[in-house]
């Protein structure tokens, strides 16, 4: 390795490992620390959806109408926990202020440059270093079950391909002829070809593998609490177990536990955690081609080399982990109800994952240097799309560290937006 540099990264989820990449790929010595071992984090059990139709961030006008509705009914799958507690009454107060037209009509092309090259970073990752992690680049359906749901898509659809993203409404009929393999129960859909998807847990494995190849250190089981600095000089990290790990520059990759660390270091960055839940069908009785979304439930369905997987819901509860028995069921039942050929019954002994993903109030992530430090970075607050943001997150980064500059990097994913 060259330069000198002996980069920390703190989190060992998908933001972390592709940091770690590209800083390794640059000739950096790298250490990344967890406080798990690994495996336990929001980036295997997701959906593994690529996404660049997602070009509207969460805070968008109309969302928190329709979550204080949701908040209702104890089905739905959107759920805030209400509680005296100074970090989400901020949260809530900047997701309110950024829910307008003007905040998405600039985000929208933010978002759109970073999933496409994203997109094309993965693409690049399979091909330059011959994994399988089961890459499908053959589309997403929006699926829509009423009128009120296709029409609503089919705005986003307008969006899209006005700001670039090809997006076509289709007949329940045309959807079924593009994929026949499950039977469907919908009023129709929008379709997005240049979305994609993968099996996330193949994914972060060979990239530890690889890593762990090529001279990355992982100490898992560690758990980092704050810097060891001289003034605004970061010169290691300080764990839980007293020791110091040194280091030149450290790069915050802490998911749904970035807003603590981050106020361990006197920096504000606020994010929520969203619990959210998947459950995997080994051996599905029907076994579609192509990803989806059901609309109007916010279930994702992911083919997975050769597994099925079913996920969603939206639960701002803190750092609480326990399931929700009802959203759970509610979840299964918005399945059987858009693919009849499915039965509460096949997801009898499948075990549920939970996990936390890291959300902004803003709906954009936190790509970059903190201004507090003359040598700490971040890569957190990609909400539902860390494989979707992820690799190109770990690229402005490692750009930023190696050559001061990324042409990736944008102020609307400053992380020091909210100081």
């Amino acid at each position: 390795m060259n330069s000198g540099k002996q980069v920390i990264v703190i989190g060992a989820g998908i933001a972390g490992l592709s940091t770690a990449y590209y800083l390794n790929k640059a000739g950096i010595d790298v250490t990344v620390l967890d406080k798990g071992d690994g495996e336990n984090n929001c980036s295997y059990g997701n959906a593994g959806m690529v996404v660049p139709s997602h070009i509207i961030p969460l805070a968008s006008p109309g969302v928190i109408s329709q979550g204080l509705r949701w908040m209702l009914k104890a089905a739905s799958p959107f759920y805030i926990r209400p509680r005296l507690n100074r970090e989400l009454i901020r949260w809530g107060w900047e997701f309110k202020r950024a829910s307008t037209r003007k905040h998405v009509e600039e985000s929208v092309p933010v978002l759109r440059d970073l999933l496409l090259a994203n997109r094309e970073l993965l693409i690049a990752l399979e091909e330059e270093e011959n994994l399988d992690f089961g890459f499908q680049r053959n589309g997403l359906f929006m699926l829509c079950k009423t009128e009120q749901g296709l029409e609503e898509e089919a705005g986003v659809a307008d969006m899209a391909n006005s700001a670039g993203i090809p997006a076509t409404v289709l007949s329940a009929e045309e959807i079924r002829n593009m994929e026949p393999n499950i039977e469907m129960d919908i009023m129709g859909g929008v379709y997005f070809p240049r979305d994609a998807h993968f099996h996330p847990g193949s994914l972060m494995n060979q990239l530890k593998a690889l890593l762990r190849a090529r001279g990355v250190t992982f100490e898992f089981n560690t758990e980092a609490t704050g810097l060891h600095r001289a003034r605004n000089n970061v010169k290691g990290v300080v764990t839980s177990g007293g020791r110091i790990i040194e280091g030149s520059e450290v790069v915050i990759c802490t998911g749904a536990w970035s807003a603590s660390f981050a106020r361990a270091i006197e920096v504000n960055l606020p994010v929520q955690a969203g619990k959210g839940y998947s459950i995997t069908i080994p051996e599905p009785r029907r076994l579609p081609q192509i990803c989806a979304l059901l609309a109007e439930a916010k279930v994702s369905m992911t083919p997975m080399m050769g597994h099925l997987r079913f996920g969603g819901t939206m639960e701002i509860v803190g750092t609480d982990t326990t399931i929700n028995q009802v959203k759970l069921h509610a979840l299964k039942k918005s399945v059987c109800s858009y693919f009849p050929e499915y039965t509460l019954n096949d997801f009898d002994g499948r075990e549920t994952w939970v996990g936390l993903r890291p959300v902004s109030p803003d709906g954009l992530p936190y790509v970059g240097a903190i201004d507090r430090y003359d040598n700490v970075y971040t890569s957190t607050g990609h909400s539902m799309m860390g494989m979707s943001l992820g690799l190109a997150s770990g690229r402005i980064v490692s750009e930023q560290i190696t050559g001061g500059r990324s042409e990736l990097a944008h102020p609307m994913i400053d992380p020091n937006r909210y100081e």
